[in-house]
């Protein structure tokens, strides 16, 4: 008898000698073909896989260094991680960008009405990933980027950062009106990560997104060439031709589904150990005690010595205290081991499925047309987009509508008008709805606004918050005179963190 490891080489064997007799009997060249097929690298591939995978190469996770340099959170142990800001190089997204040519590549190869879907989104990412380097890196290849496999084309010029913004709105206008037929004919595209193939909610965050990139050009909004405010007005104008985001339901997120390979983050971690590792920043935790925000017992665990014997000490705002960012890292961990600091609330985070991880959400777009008014770029009543922002983030943790309505109603929050107050108080709650969200978006407001004050000491060996990543080594190797010259017409010759980009000058 014969045990199932003898009986499956036997039958290996039987397939090669069958095949053996098959090519000396004589098969056609197209049969040739076939057999040499290599099944683990396929010439075809569905372009939705694709796209699922340019997702998952997209989104930011939650509770990483990404966090820590928002401030939402701090370590106290080198093994774990940093808050010193030494950004480093910033490695470019040409691999996904190549990706996304695939995919309309494959798409074109189908005749199906539904593939006509891949062109809009392939359109939004580009411009997603575009401007995600552009915005660490400053000028980039855009225009000749992908000219290296069409035209063998390898050192491709840099376009100057506002040359990128400027293609990267085109994009996402061309995105807009590829896709708004799509939708009113009820297209459905591929099974994908976010949406489902939902065309509609695709298209709402085609132009919510290029909201979120208007705003980050506040500094340019009377260039002529960009006309920022007036691109701005044409979308909240026209919501019918440029729908954006009108619930929590069009959340661009991650919702993680809690299987073995798909976990939340931080699950699965051991209580005891995490709350000797990690601590809410105070630069976050500050925001929310000084304005008595009910957040806080929903995001947090107070430290154990703090108020430790007081009755309903969980419910004080004053046993909330958090790490300072700047902190020497043994002074983190100093005050981790004696209980001192919050630390992250376990219930809600430390499980399979955790929280889900917005990438661009409904609060963020309400806070930008808050924001917008607040400036004077458009019409409009900045206090309820304010308020709804609130209300949207609130929502997301369960807040119930009594606390959120008393909350709104607090001195410190009940919005101050479109002056510099309201707006202070426009990108603290911004901030705030940003919490283990979103990428590095709360870091780019801040360098873009003040807003909030990051902490700033010994912890942070740069000796200040720097303002970009510094050029790939590939770079140097592979296209150093383009770069060179990017360098110089930028910074001078420079490649530093801390030098300052045309986007926030």
């Amino acid at each position: 008898m014969y045990n199932s490891q003898s009986t499956h080489q036997m039958k290996r064997l039987l397939l090669i000698y069958t095949t053996l007799i098959s090519l000396f009997l004589g098969v056609s060249c197209s049969d040739f073909d076939e057999l040499n097929k290599d099944p683990n690298n396929p010439t075809e591939i569905a372009p939705i896989n694709i796209l699922n995978g340019v997702i998952k190469d997209g989104w930011e996770q939650p509770w990483d260094i990404t966090q820590r340099y928002c401030q939402f959170y701090v370590t106290g142990y080198k093994l774990y991680g940093h808050q010193n800001y030494m950004l480093g190089r910033y490695p470019m997204n040409y691999d996904q960008l190549r990706n996304i040519s695939r995919m309309i590549a494959e798409a074109g190869k189908r005749n199906a009405n539904e593939m006509k879907a891949y062109s809009p989104i392939a359109k939004f990412y580009q411009a997603y990933f575009y401007v995600r380097m552009s915005e660490r890196l400053g000028d980039i290849p855009i225009s000749e980027s992908m000219k290296g496999v069409s035209e063998g084309n390898f050192t491709p010029k840099y376009d100057t950062q506002k040359e990128v913004y400027m293609q990267c709105l085109n994009l996402l206008q061309e995105a807009n009106e590829e896709i708004s037929p799509l939708v009113k004919n009820h297209i459905k595209g591929g099974d994908d990560l976010f949406y489902g193939g939902d065309l509609g909610c695709w298209q709402k965050l085609i132009n919510s997104f290029r909201l979120r990139v208007l705003i980050s050009l506040s500094k340019h909004a009377d260039d002529s060439d960009l006309k920022i405010k007036e691109q701005f007005q044409t979308i909240i104008s026209s919501p019918e031709q440029y729908p954006i985001m009108t619930s929590s339901a069009d959340n661009m997120q991650i919702v993680y589904p809690g299987g073995t390979t798909d976990r939340y983050p931080v699950y699965p971690d051991d209580t005891k150990e995490n709350k000797q590792r990690n601590a809410i920043g105070e630069t976050y935790l500050k925001i929310l005690r000084d304005n008595e925000d009910p957040r806080i017992f929903v995001q947090m665990e107070a430290g154990d010595s703090i108020n430790a014997g007081v009755p309903n000490r969980e419910y004080m705002f004053s046993s909330y205290k958090g790490a300072n960012s700047g902190d020497d890292m043994s002074l983190i961990a100093q005050g981790l081991n004696r209980s001192e600091y919050t630390t992250i609330k376990y219930s809600l985070y430390v499980t399979p499925t955790g929280s889900p991880c917005v990438q661009l959400g409904y609060p963020e777009v309400q806070f930008t047309i808050a924001e917008a008014i607040n400036r004077g770029w458009i019409p409009g009543n900045a206090s309820q987009y304010y308020e709804n922002g609130i209300k949207a983030d609130m929502q997301f943790y369960n807040i119930l509508q009594q606390q959120i309505n008393s909350f709104l109603s607090g001195n410190n929050v009940l919005y101050k008008g479109n002056n510099p107050d309201g707006l202070k108080q426009i990108l603290e709650q911004k901030y705030v709805s940003l919490f283990q969200n979103s990428g590095y978006q709360a870091f780019f407001d801040q360098r873009r606004t003040g807003v909030p004050v990051f902490n700033v000491g010994p912890g942070n060996d740069n000796g200040k918050i720097p303002v970009r990543w510094m050029y790939p080594e590939n770079e140097l190797l592979m296209n150093r005179k383009n770069l060179e010259e990017a360098l110089k017409r930028q910074f001078g010759g420079s490649d530093d963190i801390n030098d300052v980009m045309w986007l926030i000058k």
